[in-house]
């Protein structure tokens, strides 16, 4: 599979390693609105300062977009009128219309529209997965959950440049949690109790901090959980927090590690980290997905408008 990438900036660079890493895909072309990014780029990649010139002779299969998120829009749809594949770095876009606008324009033309959920991807999120399916651990129903994305995006009263180009903390961050959330727990039976979100009017972000509290159905009874991001508090934290009957897991996901906390029992800790660094293996699990299902002619719509409905819930409740 042929990519051609859009936007060469810092998150590209764990991109790149990851395509070189995982077979099956290759990078053949790359855009980006300042020329001197291209020497960025590997010798085997040709780079187009025009984006609608890579649209028209590029023979890449589909295009990453690897921009900053409040430009999503604009750069997707600009693929998809051109008839070609677009794969999305997360989110999609920053606003529900924007999101009805996309699907309704890769639906007509019957294009896939895929987004890149790289968090869900952690290998501490595919080590607990497999071990769940593998039934290694018995701690009976899910109860709960609580699951904080934090960086260190405003301090002394200002944005960092850390948070360039995002579009806020809980576009940023809540989206992450979600979709790690959702390999553990079926997003169709997730709903919104309440979302709060916190702004600085002379801030050039949509949010400093955000919040929503889910309610889901564990078949018995419902459980609850808060997701919660935050660009205040001073350091990166990345943390899940999965309460069971039985027990409690916590998945660090800025170390790659877990802990087993069981009753009587000691703690159990897996170290999950590898000499790649943590974006790169999240990258690596995501071109995997793609390759897989662009072979099957599928995409991953379902989930990312179920992921989205739940982020923008909370974003816009009132």
């Amino acid at each position: 599979m042929k990519i051609g990438l859009i936007g060469i900036g810092k998150i590209a660079n764990y991109q790149m390693q990851a395509i070189s890493h995982t077979k099956g895909i290759s990078l053949v072309d790359a855009h980006d609105l300042d020329p001197a990014r291209a020497e960025e780029l590997p010798g085997s990649v040709t780079f187009y300062e025009d984006l609608d010139q890579m649209m028209l002779r590029s023979k890449a299969d589909a295009f990453l977009i690897s921009t900053p998120p409040p430009s999503h829009f604009e750069v997707v749809m600009k693929v998809i009128e051109a008839d070609r594949v677009a794969m999305v770095e997360k989110p999609l876009c920053i606003s529900p219309e924007q999101e009805d606008a996309l699907l309704t324009a890769a639906s007509t033309r019957k294009l896939p529209l895929y987004t890149a959920f790289h968090a869900s991807y952690g290998r501490e999120v595919e080590w607990w997965v497999l071990q769940q399916e593998e039934e290694n651990f018995e701690l009976g129903r899910l109860q709960g959950f609580e699951s904080c994305f934090s960086d260190i995006y405003y301090l002394n009263g200002a944005l960092t440049l850390g948070a360039v180009g995002k579009a806020g903390a809980w576009i940023d961050g809540g989206v992450s949690s979600l979709s790690i959330l959702a390999r553990l727990i079926d997003p169709t039976q997730m709903e919104l109790v309440d979302g709060r979100m916190t702004a600085i009017q002379s801030l050039s972000c949509s949010e400093v901090q955000g919040l929503g509290i889910y309610r889901f159905d564990t078949g018995a009874q419902s459980g609850f959980g808060i997701v919660d991001t935050n660009w205040t508090l001073g350091k990166n934290y990345k943390m899940t927090r999965l309460w069971y009957e039985d027990g409690t897991l916590e998945l660090d996901h800025a170390k790659e590690f877990a802990r087993l906390v069981q009753r009587g029992r000691d703690d159990l800790v897996f170290n999950l980290a590898t000499d790649k660094p943590r974006l790169v293996n999240h990258y690596m699990g995501v071109f995997s997905n793609l390759t897989e299902m662009y072979a099957k002619g599928e995409d991953n719509q379902e989930l990312s408008q179920n992921l989205h409905k739940l982020l923008f819930a909370a974003k816009y409740h009132k």
